[in-house]
This record gives structure tokens, sequence and C-alpha cells, in this order.
């Protein structure tokens, strides 16, 4: 079995629903092959992580008992011209689809609400759990060892959003890879750099994300501090990006050049 065909079964092998014969060809490839065996871990762990946050919630309770009250008026009515005659399978089976779409309807909708609604607070507390799994290497980079040029073109062909990667020559700073990553339920292209010797994450979100946090414009950098992490967010060049390191204002050379004349950063808050 090539990567392709093993690609193809990802979803029913994850789900239990391939054959034993098939799920054994999936096993012996997934043996050999560390790139399918990582597609497989992490669908694994983003059903484990949102399976139960995205599960529709169920109808409410007025809407329930609406469609009760319909099934029992369209019994009388059946009763009224067929005696006590039972409702028929089609009706029961339209008033359960209405049931059904009525819940699913509701809790998507209230789902999507929800999403809309996001902190700074919350975006800094999901981006310094994602540096610090970046520095001990539990989220592994999908790219490395090459430019940030290059790396900025891999996430253009992969992301929906405007992905634009500094690409300085400051001494002591080197980049040392990205990956396609999640801070909460927003994908973002998350970047790590060195800078001497102190790790450093880069998030860029897309602009839609950071608009939600519903920031006012002045000042331009937003700092909050959270678990001894100063976390930097900001808006450039169509994109949000967020900053999160140990060195302070030093941390700001990943993306500016020394001689770049910044606005001095507001005293870190947990509430801005």
């Amino acid at each position: 079995m090539d990567c392709s065909t093993a690609k193809s079964k990802l979803f029913p092998y994850v789900d239990g629903e391939l054959t034993p014969e098939l799920r054994d060809q999936v096993d012996t490839h997934l043996a050999h092959c560390t790139a399918c065996r990582r597609l497989v871990d992490f669908e694994v762990a983003f059903r484990e992580a949102y399976g139960e946050r995205l599960r529709p919630d169920p109808a409410p309770e007025r809407v329930r008992e609406h469609v009760a009250t319909l099934l029992r008026d369209l019994g009388h009515g059946q009763r009224a011209r067929h005696g006590r005659r039972r409702l028929t399978p089609l009706v029961l089976a339209i008033a359960a689809a209405l049931l059904v779409a009525v819940g699913l309807g509701a809790g998507m909708a209230l789902k999507a609400y929800l999403g809309t609604r996001i902190t700074l607070p919350e975006l800094a507390g999901a981006a310094v759990e994602q540096h610090q799994k970046l520095v001990r290497n539990l989220l592994p980079p999908d790219i490395r060892d090459v430019s940030p040029k290059a790396a900025e073109e891999w996430f253009r062909q992969r992301l929906t959003f405007n992905v634009s990667l500094p690409d300085l020559k400051t001494e002591g700073l080197r980049f040392l890879g990205g990956r396609i990553s999640h801070l909460g339920e927003i994908e973002v292209a998350a970047l790590e750099y060195q800078l001497d010797g102190n790790n450093v994450s880069l998030f860029i979100i897309p602009e839609e994300a950071y608009r939600r946090l519903q920031l006012r414009e002045k000042p331009r950098f937003k700092v909050v501090s959270h678990r001894g992490y100063d976390v930097v967010v900001w808006r450039s060049q169509g994109a949000g990006y967020t900053l999160v390191s140990e060195i302070g204002e030093r941390a700001c050379h990943v993306c500016h050049a020394p001689e770049e004349k910044l606005e001095p950063l507001p005293r870190p808050s947990a509430h801005l």
C-alpha cells in the first residue's frame, strides 16, 4: 500500500470502518511511514480535543415540546380519519428528521456564535501553551532548515490567509522552522526562532480572527503577561501576529531590524 492509498483510508481507519484485511494493510504501512502515521495521530488528537466540544447541542426544550405537540396533532388527525390507525412510518420519519434538523441547526448556530467570541487573554494563554510545546518538540515542525522566504511560500500554498515572514539578518537570530497549528480554534502559521540562544515563537493568524479580538487601534502593540511569558499582539500586512518570549522587548528583533525605530511596548497586562 502506498501513501496515496493509505491517506484515502485515513478516516475510515480512525473510525474503525475498514475490513480486517484493509486495516492490517494500513497498519503495515503506518509501521514504516512516519508521515502517514503522523496524519493519523493528528486526526485522533483532534477528535479527542474537539469532538465533544463540537458535538451539536440537543434541540431546546421548547422545540422538543413543539415537535411532540405536532406529533400528537398528526396522531389525532390520523385517528379522526382512520379510527385508531397508528401513525405511518413516513410521518414518524418526517417528525424525527425535523427534530434532528432543528436540534442540529440550533446547536451549530450556538457553536458558531460562541466561536466568534475570543478575548486577548484567551489568545495569549493558547499562544503560551503552543510555545511551550514547540520548545519541547511536542509539536515538531512541518518544515525546517529552510529560509524564511521558502517557508513563506510553503505556508501560502497551504493556508487561505496572508502569511508574510520577516527575513532579517540580525546577529544572533536563527529561524528554526515552522508548522501549521492552532490557537484554540484558529488555524495559524507557527514559527520557531532562536534569538541569542532564547526561544521565541511567532504565530501568524488570519485578519478576521484578529478582528474578533475587538482591540483598539492604539497602542499598536498589545502586551499580555502570562505564566512568566510576554505575549505581544499586533496587526500588519493583512494578518495578525502573536509573539511569545521570555526576553521582553528584545524579542521584537525577530520581526524588526535592530536599527528600526519602534514605539515602546506598553506595560504587560493580563487584561486590556
